[in-house]
């Protein structure tokens, strides 16, 4: 059922735009900009890549993937948000490509995803406690390392 209470009109605007945050960030390099999208203690589970516990870890861990790039584009679609009081649950689609450096630099990486994500509203607003990234599809080879 549908609802036309504002405030989650606004929780829907917040989280949509803390989720378009990390995209933006990982796109841009703008590292720093991920504090306004995981908490601190938050919890990334790229399946099949690992677990990574903590804002520093899953920051240290799209770096050092990224920066092997000469340059990415993280597109999100079909969001869907569901907000209970101070948390919420959120899933989207990604598909990201990855344009790869020197040897690689004619090559590309294709991946297509789904992330699910679980919120906390906290005081300096919505923030991701724990994101799970399913990927559903990935082709080309750039060369990543670790």
């Amino acid at each position: 059922m549908a609802t036309t209470d504002a405030q989650n009109f606004a929780d829907h605007l917040e989280i949509q735009q803390v989720i378009n945050l990390y995209a933006s960030a990982l796109d841009k390099q703008q590292w720093d900009a991920l504090e306004g999208v995981f908490t601190d203690d938050a919890v990334a589970n790229f399946i099949g890549i690992g677990v990574f516990e903590g804002r520093q870890a899953i920051v240290e861990l799209v770096a050092s993937v990224l920066t092997q790039c000469s340059v990415t584009q993280h597109l999100l679609g079909n969001i869907n948000i569901v907000v209970t009081g101070d948390t919420a649950t959120a899933t989207c689609y990604l598909s990201a490509l990855h344009v790869g450096l020197g040897d690689y630099a004619a090559e590309t990486l294709t991946v297509w995803g789904e992330y699910s994500d679980e919120l906390v509203r906290t005081a300096v607003g919505w923030r991701i406690k724990h994101r799970t990234l399913t990927s559903q599809h990935a082709s080309g080879d750039i060369g990543l390392n670790g």
